[in-house]
């Protein structure tokens, strides 16, 4: 049977539906299952953390390969069909769960990162949560390679000046490398969804792309700056919590040869470093 038969046959085995609530889209494409699992570069010394098994097509082009899969789902009917279908798999373990919910330093701790390897199909609705969760865990990750929503996709890869550049860009480009490898359209899947989807791959890098002297104060800059992003940069700032002296700001832009005018869209990643820092050495004194 083909990936399509076989889900639905289990829809109507079952008689159930694809779970709207969960964002179910099951992908149903054999090369594209293939792509994703290469894209992973594994190899027979590698374990996997797979997110969102679902019936088990990508766990078994992953788990051809690799030393170990740890694949996780949270619907239970489809956690019952991966245990009876890999019941015989002694290197597949199951769990069934929320993945927000794990606890991953348990789940990541015995491979070296370099042979650690998340591979997921991400429900759309949880991606963004998600990926800041695996950023915690970035130590003990060498590399991810995720599905999802195009347009959360090319947010991750934007640059200043595109509208889609935010917050989420440099956070993950501060601490992995971003590409998108490979495009899915929608009847790739089952159902198929209204958005077209991409498999971003993400190599963790060893220390943050720049050095900040106070993370935290870093990442609030940031956010607060993308909360207001049509707002002057200051103005972003006081309006969500971060209070900085008009005098502190103006001096640290005019040593940074940054304008105080400018909108916090439009500073890159290295401004927003240079910026936390010039301002923490302020605070601190």
């Amino acid at each position: 049977m083909t990936l399509y038969q076989q889900t639905r046959e289990f829809l109507k085995r079952t008689g159930r539906n694809p779970n709207q609530k969960l964002g179910q889209h099951f992908l149903i494409d054999p090369h594209t299952l293939q792509e994703i699992a290469w894209s992973a570069k594994l190899t027979d010394a590698d374990s996997v953390l797979e997110i969102g098994a679902g019936l088990g097509f990508l766990t078994s082009v992953l788990a051809a390969t690799a030393k170990r899969v740890v694949a996780i789902e949270i619907d239970e009917f489809l956690y019952a069909e991966l245990q009876l279908k890999f019941s015989q798999t002694p290197h597949i373990s199951l769990i069934q769960g929320d993945i927000l919910k794990q606890n991953l330093a348990n789940l990541l701790n015995d491979s070296p990162p370099e042979h650690t390897k998340i591979v997921a199909n991400l429900p759309y609705y949880i991606t963004t949560p998600v990926l800041w969760e695996l950023l915690k865990y970035r130590q003990k990750i060498g590399s991810c390679v995720l599905t999802m929503q195009t347009e959360v996709a090319e947010r991750i890869i934007s640059s200043p000046g595109n509208k889609r550049y935010g917050a989420l860009s440099i956070g993950i480009s501060y601490y992995a490398e971003a590409e998108i490898v490979h495009r899915i359209p929608p009847d790739q899947f089952f159902p198929s969804p209204q958005v077209d989807s991409s498999v971003l791959r993400l190599q963790m890098r060893d220390t943050p792309q720049f050095t900040v002297d106070n993370e935290a104060l870093f990442f609030r800059i940031v956010r607060a700056a993308f909360q207001s992003r049509r707002k002057m940069l200051r103005n972003a700032l006081l309006k969500n919590g971060v209070f900085i002296s008009a005098e502190v700001f103006n001096t640290v832009c005019d040593q940074l040869a940054i304008d105080p005018q400018r909108r916090g869209e439009t500073l890159d990643i290295a401004e927003f470093a240079a910026l936390a820092n010039g301002l923490h050495q302020h605070i601190s004194e």
